[in-house]
């Protein structure tokens, strides 16, 4: 089993690029915030953003478990976290009433540049097997 590749986006602009190019390699991808954005922009901001997206979507919610469990809550299907054994089991039994998931570590991630993102989208796309 491969991995499969992580891009971190903050924006409509830089989703759809991602969604695009995804779909035009036929690779499978994961969508994540930025680190910590689920406690500055919070989950009602991913949610509006990713409610289109096709692909998997993690809210990093940093260190902040309640932040988490709000996300959890409202319906988002992954939320990243890092928080004490029992605040993650909490979640983790949050998330299994609520369909998500919850992971422990920030997964290695492609950010993308602020500009000219389409060829180094590209370029690290093509280096995952399509699906």
């Amino acid at each position: 089993m491969h991995a499969v590749p992580c891009i971190t986006v903050a924006c409509m602009h830089d989703l759809k690029l991602v969604m695009t190019m995804a779909a035009s390699l036929r690779v499978n991808c994961t969508v994540v915030s930025p680190p910590g954005a689920g406690c500055v922009m919070g989950a009602p901001w991913w949610m509006a953003l990713v409610a289109d997206c096709p692909l998997p979507a993690l809210l990093d919610c940093g260190q902040a478990a309640g932040y988490a469990a709000c996300a959890l809550r409202m319906g988002v299907s992954g939320v990243i976290v890092h928080v004490s054994v029992a605040q993650h089991r909490a979640l983790v039994s949050l998330a299994q009433m609520t369909g998500g998931h919850v992971m422990e570590q920030r997964p290695a991630s492609l950010d993308l540049p602020p500009r000219d993102a389409a060829p180094v989208l590209e370029r690290y796309l093509r280096t995952f097997p399509a699906g």
